[in-house]
Formats: structure tokens, sequence, C-alpha cells
């Protein structure tokens, strides 16, 4: 009579030693000194991993939590729902929506400069930011760029769709019509500053300074010798390099502090109207608010 076979405790497993690279190895023990392995998700294709970023604007809203509890609850629900993974929470409690300098919001494009994240899924457009310069640079400078899909669901905005794609060819409309409109508001401003002969902007040049939010050009007190100096040598016919070296030799310096080349003193030369007391500006010319230096 032939006796069984006995099987060893080394057969009791198949010893898994090459896996492909598209299956997940979740846990592996000892056995028998042979290696069992766990395979969990062997098929399943990579998931989206999205950011939600939640924002209030008020200490007293960020105490209370429930604006940040409302946000929450949506926008997990809608990562839920679209089937992708949330990454993480990035939460700016107590921030003013009217700038980008904030705490959570920069850490979350560190996270998707360094290719953390696929997507972005906000409650509404005016908690990414209330400038809709910003929003729009967020969405066309970062968000599309670096191929991030950007969810809000109060707008019920989505750029991984073609209607999504569609919006924020809108928003850019309306974006730059509110930059137009921007920059029509100050130069109208700027020239009716101009034709009353007050300062309308722009850098201030070697003789002068401008204090914030002045109406008028002051006298440089540190520099006006030096552009007086300038008009007094080309008078009596020194040449650019000549009135530049002579400037050098006694000390004289530019705004920046530097030693003046034939250039600076051109440009001071043709600045005559300035310096004697006539203010010009695009192609406006009026009696200067600022005092004649020479």
């Amino acid at each position: 009579m032939t006796k069984p076979v006995k099987k060893n405790a080394s057969t009791k497993l198949r010893k898994i030693t090459a896996l492909p690279d598209t299956q997940k190895v979740d846990n592996a023990k000892q056995y028998d000194n042979d290696t069992q392995i766990y395979i969990d998700n062997a098929n399943e294709p990579n998931i989206i991993k999205a950011a939600a970023y939640i924002r209030v604007s008020t200490d007293e809203q960020a105490e209370s939590g429930y604006s940040l509890q409302l946000q929450r609850e949506r926008i997990s629900a809608q990562i839920a729902a679209k089937g992708w993974k949330l990454f993480k929470i990035y939460e700016d409690g107590g921030q003013s929506g009217g700038k980008l300098e904030r705490p959570a919001l920069q850490e979350m494009l560190n996270d998707i400069a360094a290719g953390k994240l696929q997507a972005v899924v906000i409650y509404k457009l005016d908690r990414l930011s209330r400038k809709q310069r910003d929003t729009m640079y967020l969405i066309e400078d970062v968000f599309l760029k670096q191929n991030i899909e950007l969810v809000s669901i109060s707008e019920s905005l989505d750029t991984s769709s073609p209607t999504g794609r569609a919006m924020i060819g809108m928003l850019s409309v309306f974006a730059q019509l509110e930059r137009d409109t921007i920059t029509e508001r100050l130069s109208g401003g700027r020239k009716q500053k101009a034709k009353g002969g007050g300062y309308a902007g722009g850098n201030t040049a070697i003789g002068y300074t401008a204090e914030r939010g002045k109406k008028t050009l002051l006298a440089d007190e540190d520099k006006t010798a030096a552009v007086r100096l300038v008009f007094v040598l080309s008078s009596e016919g020194y040449k650019l390099q000549q009135i530049a070296n002579r400037l050098n030799n006694d000390g004289h310096t530019t705004k920046q502090g530097a030693q003046f080349t034939p250039t600076q003193v051109m440009r001071i030369l043709k600045r005559r109207e300035l310096y004697e007391g006539v203010y010009t500006y695009s192609g406006i010319t009026a009696d200067g608010q600022h005092a004649a230096i020479i």
C-alpha cells in the first residue's frame, strides 16, 4: 500500500516574488518562512486627489464654525460623489478674501506646485478671492496651467466639463472688463490732477520726492544742488561725461546712491520744464503746484 505524500509547510502558500506596478501591496506577514502578501484594489485606476479649500472672513465666523462646517460638509459630499479622494482640507479661518497671502491658500498652492493634487473643490468662487482679477489669476495661471480641475459647488462650475471651461471664458471676459474699468478710472483721476498741476503718479525725477497720498511733488534738498549744477555746467559748455565726472568728484549721487553717468545727466537736462515749475503728464501741460528748482 502506497503511503500518501506528506506536504511540508512551505507548500501551503505560493510565494509571490514580483508584482506588476499597477498592483498595490497593503500588508505582508511571515508564515512558515514564506511571505504572504495581501493585495487590495489590484485593478483600481489612479484616483484623483482633491483639495477642499474653505475660508471665512471674520473671527466670529471662524470661532462659531458654522460656515466652515457647512463648507466642509458640502465639499466632502461633492468629492465623494465624483469618486475622488479627499487629500486635505485647507482652512483659512478669519482671513480676508481681498488678499492672496493666506496661510492655507499658500500651502495649497505649494502642494499643487509639488504635484500632490489633481483637483480643487470650493463652496463658492469668492472663497478663493473677492477680487475677480485674483480669482482669474488662480484659475488661469495656476489651476489650468497645472492641469488642476476646479469645482465650485455654488456656481456649478467644473473645469473638467466643456460647460465649465466655457464658463471660464465668460469669467475671463468680465475680469478683463473689470481691469479696463479700473484702469480708465485711475487714468481719469490722474489726468484731472495733472490739469491742476498736481502730481499724477509715476516715478519722480531726481530732485523731487512724493509722499504717499500727497498730490504735489516736494523738493528733495539732498539732490537739488546736483540738479542745479547740471544746468550750470551745461550752460558753460561742459559735455555730458564732463558733467557726470564733476558730479561724482563733488560727492553727488543719484536717487539710488550710485554715481552719475552721461545718460542720467541727459535725463536731467530733458526735464528742464519740470525743474522750472511746469508739470506735464500724458499730453497735459500746466503750471505745477511743485516748487521750481532752477
